[in-house]
């Protein structure tokens, strides 16, 4: 017997997230196709629409409009990212170029787990942040603005910390430059690069020059 059709795999979820908030930087209307409609990747979209960005439902395609990279508007509420370290870590690279205040939460288990390692480069970049609780761990509060260069060594090798500091430095328009002693994955250079960014990699180190706006 012959059989024949389309499977359509779920989508990677590093790349959902990137897609949902590079998207939000861009300067017109993205097309995402495959995105992982996951609890985590929902998170990411829940979290930009509290920012102001019109996410529409998560489906096998969608369109979303962006306001550029200074485009997110004062949120009313608390930005919940749920159990996702990824939507907690990378949206708060994105505020940091922002001149708005935001409070960053998470679930029971995502509040024990480390923040400090993305925290301290923004804040070194000039972003306010300040840890009411345990200092090291969700909620915190980050208040963003105009941001200055930055050359950090991502010890770690944290390619969440990396697209953080990539993040602050696209939206506070800053130079940054991230050093690793073994190359992280590269999802984040990959999708800029594509969208027009201005980012070069030399053996282990990633550095980010500033641009005026985002490609869709």
């Amino acid at each position: 017997m012959k059989v024949s059709g389309t499977i359509r795999v779920p989508g990677d979820k590093s790349i959902s997230h990137r897609s949902l908030i590079l998207g939000s930087l861009a300067d017109g209307t993205s097309h995402i196709r495959g995105i992982l409609e996951s609890g985590d990747v929902q998170s990411t979209a829940n979290v930009l629409r509290n920012l102001g960005i019109a996410v529409p439902a998560l489906g096998p395609d969608i369109e979303l409009t962006g306001k550029g990279l200074r485009g997110f508007t004062q949120p009313k509420v608390d930005l919940d990212c749920g159990n996702s370290g990824t939507t907690a870590r990378l949206i708060t690279g994105a505020i940091a170029g922002n001149e708005i205040f935001a409070r960053v939460v998470g679930d029971e288990s995502l509040s024990t787990r480390p923040m400090r390692r993305v925290t301290e480069p923004l804040a070194e970049m000039g972003a306010v942040v300040e840890f009411p609780g345990v200092k090291d761990s969700l909620p915190f509060t980050i208040t963003g603005g105009k941001l200055h260069a930055l050359d950090w060594d991502n010890s770690t090798s944290s390619a969440q910390v990396k697209s953080a500091i990539l993040l602050a430095g696209l939206t506070g328009k800053a130079r940054v430059a991230v050093d690793e002693p073994i190359a992280s994955r590269d999802h984040t250079e990959r999708m800029l690069r594509a969208m027009g960014a201005k980012v070069d990699t030399v053996k282990k180190l990633v550095e980010l020059m500033p641009v005026k706006s985002l490609n869709p």
